[in-house]
């Protein structure tokens, strides 16, 4: 689902709207903007137009107010000089909310990270994003601490610096086939460095929570009488039919991959080009599992995108050389990943540790069971993948 950003423009998701209509008459000619528009709400959890546009204009009256000191903590952590403005919220993400500061040095991009991002995790990071920027991927530059570090913590949490860069808005849903060459561009750049990489890969895209968690979950949902309880209920026998994919890493050699180029990762920028904003999940998996991954998030919503995938594909191939033979095996690391995704989520959106992650946790909850993965979606999607 997309989330607006803390300060949205009606500007911009106007321009939005036009750039989703565009997608949408690739594959239905007739669509109409009032199409465009009613879709582009429903993508960031509205009912209609009126709604967002009721929503854009309630935040831009209600911004959030950065906590005491922030800014002054994080400008000597990170050594930025002087603060000049207060500190102003750009958005919220999973991982907490990002702030714009300005200093007399320039403007900055401060953003939360997840506690398991360590200095080093973020240093596996860079290494691939360094080697991606020389190979011509555009990615935000980032901001070394006065110890030279990359994470700091500050008032208990962890934070790096960006330096200030003026992109747009992630792309929209249906991808369009523009977008969807330059995505495969990307990844075929990244996979062509074939970086080795022998560090451990993460648990979060091979360990799945048993049935008895899931029936758990389940029970926790109706006790806090959550409205989508039920839908969960539903969803269940999905989620059961989704563990028997399986990604077969026996013997597979791992090279260093961004594990997250997935829409909410990605920016629009000058002359149609394309920024890719997080490094740090970055980690051993093979091309394959990665390439599967990415479609799974780039071709599937609403509905499996031919168009897209060999928009993707053809990107790809112009920039790796050439393209995988996928099986269904190959999409096992995403399904993991969708499904602790998905665990975790609810689990937020029952028992929030805040107001905003309350809201963000139960309007992605009411999308995943809205739009869940199915085994099906996936031996779709991977036909259209290998389609000649």
């Amino acid at each position: 689902m997309r989330h607006l950003p803390d300060h949205p423009s009606l500007g911009f998701l106007r321009q939005e709207a036009k750039d989703l209509l565009a997608a949408l008459r690739e594959s239905k000619p007739d669509a109409s903007l009032a199409e465009a528009q009613r879709t582009l709400a429903v993508e960031y959890g509205l009912r209609d137009w009126a709604a967002l546009k009721a929503e854009v204009e309630r935040r831009v009256a209600d911004q959030p107010v950065a906590p005491d000191g922030l800014a002054e903590e994080l400008v000597e952590a990170f050594g930025l000089g002087r603060v000049t403005e207060p500190p102003a919220a750009v958005s919220f993400t999973p991982m907490g909310r990002c702030w714009s500061i300005v200093t007399e040095r320039g403007r900055w991009l401060a953003v939360t990270v997840y506690p398991w991002i360590t200095a080093d995790q973020a240093e596996l990071g860079a290494r691939l994003r360094d080697t991606a920027v020389a190979a011509g991927v555009s990615a935000p530059t980032p901001v070394r601490s006065t110890e030279g570090r990359l994470i700091e913590t500050v008032q208990d949490q962890s934070w790096r610096v960006h330096e200030w860069i003026e992109v747009g808005p992630s792309p929209v849903a249906p991808t369009p086939t523009g977008v969807a060459r330059r995505v495969g561009e990307i990844l075929g750049t990244l996979h062509a460095q074939a970086i080795p990489s022998e560090t451990p890969i993460n648990p979060y895209v091979t360990m799945r929570r048993p049935e008895s968690e899931w029936q758990d979950l389940l029970k926790r949902a109706r006790a806090a009488g959550k409205p989508w309880a039920e839908q969960l209920a539903g969803t269940l026998p999905v989620v059961f039919e989704l563990q028997a994919i399986n990604a077969d890493l026996d013997g597979a050699e791992f090279v260093l991959c961004n594990q997250v180029v997935i829409p909410e990762n990605v920016r629009q920028s000058h002359n149609d080009g394309l920024v890719l904003t997080e490094w740090d999940f970055t980690g051993s998996l093979t091309p394959e599992l990665e390439l599967a991954s990415a479609l799974t998030h780039w071709a599937m919503r609403p509905a499996i995108n031919h168009k897209a995938i060999a928009a993707f594909r053809d990107g790809y191939v112009d920039a790796a050389g050439d393209w995988p033979e996928l099986m269904l095996s190959s999409f096992g690391t995403a399904v993991t990943a969708w499904l602790n995704w998905t665990h975790n989520t609810i689990c937020e959106a029952i028992d929030p540790s805040d107001p905003d992650q309350a809201n963000f946790a139960e309007h992605e909850s009411t999308d995943l069971l809205n739009h869940p993965m199915t085994r099906e979606s996936l031996q779709r999607l991977l036909t259209a993948a290998n389609a000649r």
